[in-house]
């Protein structure tokens, strides 16, 4: 089913196609009546076909406004506290054939597909179209950059960015442009079909680009975004990768340098390094399930000042309380002024860690039972799947939303550890 639990995601035409689109458009409108709600899209063939339809659906009832091509952000930033209902036809870091809808509130509070709108759909056949998008057009554009030039100003490093083909080719091209002095800008063009790499910024392959062009051009830092630029993948000076948990460390000693006893909430995935440097630099740490429904919806709940995740999603109050990569790239600037990127990568990775590792099984509640009791001498926690702390190693293993897999991240003192709890789970897991 295309209704996840944070946003809609299928196959463009197979899952979701013209009618799907009018159909969400018509119950959108019924839900928002006599409501502002602001339409955007990302680079995708399939999100800029269906606009049209969508729209026709949502003007039956709504009042709407198109913003374009835009970035998720650049969604979040410009609904907050303007409009009744945000909606992006987007599917983030998916391959091109690809399509789906991200939504938030006038809060940039995510609304879930699954809970709060498949409730409601009805199946309606698409009209003939009578949209004219240019009359419906708004300038977002503008006070985001504005805010962003104002906020970061100048930064002097040497830094390569990849755009992978995707929603950030557009506002945030230019306030780089504007901000980095000295740049190396690759896969800068707008083009749905993502021609260099599937716009991921966690896979190993896709990674390729961005780490020639900083070894190539000798620079300082490199960035990569994914296809709606909600996510910020970091490559070091000497090519190698951060990860999502080690930036997170990184960014909230930063900002516990300014706000001394600030909430900061991490996914239950990350390195055990993230709540020790929060409570080193002064911080609160607050733990929390995996996504960013569950960590925004948390975030406006406690004032917490930042959150961050091991899949690259920085969020920020600042902002609105919604993932802001250009405000992480700030704060890691400002934490280079001491020491060069690879430097804070090892000054932070003091664990070992697996990385995200998916196990394709059959029966996930069984496995994960198997587990429970095969560990049942060390803390277990079931907020999100399964989290098991011992003395020298923990981990969280926890079903997909979308797939049958079983995500596993582990973490232990030392490599050997580490290679032994995880052949001891996948023995568990071919058991």
């Amino acid at each position: 089913m295309v209704f996840k639990a944070y946003d809609i995601r299928g196959v463009f035409k197979k899952e979701i196609d013209e009618n799907f689109a009018y159909s969400l458009g018509r119950v959108l409108g019924e839900l928002y009546k006599d409501k502002d709600v602001l339409v955007g899209n990302d680079v995708r063939v399939g999100s800029k076909d269906l606009v049209p339809y969508f729209i026709s659906g949502l003007m039956e009832e709504a009042n709407v406004f198109y913003a374009g091509t835009i970035s998720t952000p650049l969604l979040y930033f410009a609904t907050k506290d303007k409009y009744d209902l945000g909606v992006s036809l987007t599917a983030s870091h998916n391959p091109p054939e690809y399509t789906g809808f991200k939504m938030c509130d006038k809060k940039a509070i995510p609304i879930s597909p699954k809970e709060e709108i498949k409730p409601y759909f009805k199946e309606y056949k698409a009209k003939e179209l009578d949209v004219n998008l240019e009359d419906l057009k708004v300038d977002v554009i503008e006070e985001y950059k504005k805010f962003f030039l104002k906020r970061i100003g100048k930064i002097d490093y040497k830094v390569a960015v990849d755009f992978a083909n995707g929603a950030t080719t557009i506002a945030e091209k230019q306030i780089l442009d504007n901000i980095l002095e000295d740049k190396v800008f690759i896969n800068d063009y707008p083009d749905g079909s993502f021609p260099s790499h599937l716009p991921d910024t966690l896979k190993e392959e896709c990674l390729l680009d961005i780490k020639r062009a900083v070894l190539n051009n000798k620079c300082d830092i490199g960035l990569i975004f994914d296809g709606d630029g909600d996510r910020l993948g970091l490559i070091d000076e000497k090519g190698g990768n951060l990860r999502g948990d080690i930036i997170t460390a990184i960014i909230a000693r930063e900002i516990l340098k300014e706000k001394r006893g600030a909430k900061i909430i991490y996914d239950l995935r990350c390195s055990k390094i993230v709540p020790e440097t929060i409570e080193r630099y002064g911080g609160v740490p607050i733990k929390c399930r995996v996504g960013h429904y569950f960590i925004k919806k948390l975030m406006h709940e406690i004032d917490g000042e930042f959150a961050g995740e091991l899949s690259n999603h920085f969020y920020f109050k600042e902002i609105g309380y919604f993932e802001s990569p250009l405000l992480a790239l700030y704060y890691i600037v400002k934490a280079m002024e001491d020491k060069k990127i690879s430097e804070l990568r090892e000054e932070f990775s003091k664990y070992y860690h697996s990385g995200e590792i998916n196990f394709k099984v059959k029966d996930q509640k069984a496995i994960l039972e198997r587990i429970k009791k095969e560990f049942k001498d060390c803390k277990i926690e079931e907020i999100d799947g399964v989290s098991v702390y011992c003395k020298d190693f923990w981990f969280n293993i926890r079903p997909s939303n979308t797939e049958p897999l079983l995500r596993l991240n582990l973490e232990a003192k030392t490599k050997g550890i580490l290679e032994k709890i995880l052949n001891r789970i996948n023995q568990l897991i071919s058991y």
